[in-house]
């Protein structure tokens, strides 16, 4: 037999719930969700990235690209190929990088995001001197610098005069060098690019033989470095700081660094590097007669 006051139990609780699904959906924000999810995705990748995993980062980021380009989301595309471009880079995928972070460019100069299409071009210079091109470097830094006074970004333009230094230093252009982080110092507040701005010192520095200063700059950038967690950039500090006291034939202090390089490189999966790390080690060894076993570094996997 039918009970109306049971049925009335049942009604009035799932009544509430309906009212209340229905009031809810009147502030949702669907559009808005899928962009979290891009940046869930994208933020997998970075941390994938940044653990040297490179084929889950392209998964996680071609992923984010696929859902950005789905739901009409510029920035997000550009973002994911930008990102994609990092990985292929880090792969030695020249060509493909090229393309990826000119069309991350194309997008954002039509959406007039210029703090963005800044670094792009920083990137694309990257390619560009890894490719040997020096003159196309200068004219994509050129144009990252255009980049970032549109974008009217101070950390903007700070990252591209480092980047300039960095380039200034490679080419042993030293007072174009100092100028550029010169012009930098007011422009780095925030942790990772105070990071790189003491790197660039130190690699002033050294390459004006004050190894004393340098060491203080290094360690500096190591310190800013850790806070934010930039393991690539922690293992140029300590690399740095192991050629510092190569310099001044403090073998042992050199070997410590070195190998603290070497074993930040393996867990990346940076090949390049170890190699060098590994050359260094020996001669620290030799040189310095430590009587250490070099075993654990023969396979690059720096295990312990």
């Amino acid at each position: 037999m039918w009970n109306p006051g049971i049925s009335l139990r049942l009604w009035l609780p799932l009544g509430l719930a309906l009212l209340l699904l229905w009031g809810c959906g009147a502030h949702r924000d669907p559009y808005g969700q899928q962009i979290k999810r891009v940046e869930g995705l994208s933020q997998q990748g970075e941390n994938w990235f940044s653990q040297g995993n490179y084929p889950r980062a392209h998964r996680d980021f071609a992923r984010a690209l696929e859902l950005s380009r789905a739901i009409d989301y510029p920035t997000g595309v550009a973002q994911q190929l930008n990102n994609l471009a990092a990985v292929a880079l880090e792969k030695g995928e020249l060509e493909e990088a090229r393309k990826l972070f000119t069309q991350a460019w194309e997008i954002n100069v039509s959406q007039r995001h210029w703090r963005e299409a800044s670094t792009n071009q920083a990137n694309l210079a990257t390619v560009a001197q890894k490719a040997g091109e020096t003159g196309l470097a200068e004219e994509h830094l050129r144009a990252a610098e255009e980049a970032a006074r549109r974008s009217e970004s101070r950390p903007a333009l700070g990252r591209v005069y480092i980047r300039w230094a960095g380039f200034s230093l490679d080419q042993q252009r030293l007072p174009q060098a100092r100028r550029y982080l010169e012009e930098a110092r007011s422009l780095a507040r925030t942790p990772d690019l105070k990071g790189a701005l003491e790197h660039q010192w130190g690699r002033l520095s050294l390459a004006q033989g004050d190894t004393g200063t340098a060491v203080k700059h290094f360690t500096q950038a190591l310190k800013f470095d850790r806070d934010v967690l930039d393991r690539a950039a922690m293992a140029a500090d300590l690399f740095y700081l192991g050629e510092t006291y190569r310099l001044r034939s403090d073998w042992s202090q050199a070997f410590s660094y070195f190998e603290r390089a070497f074993d930040v490189y393996a867990a990346l999966g940076r090949k390049p590097p170890l190699a060098d790390c590994r050359k260094r080690l020996e001669e620290a060894n030799t040189q310095g007669r430590l009587g250490h076993s070099l075993k654990r570094f023969e396979g690059g996997a720096g295990e312990k």
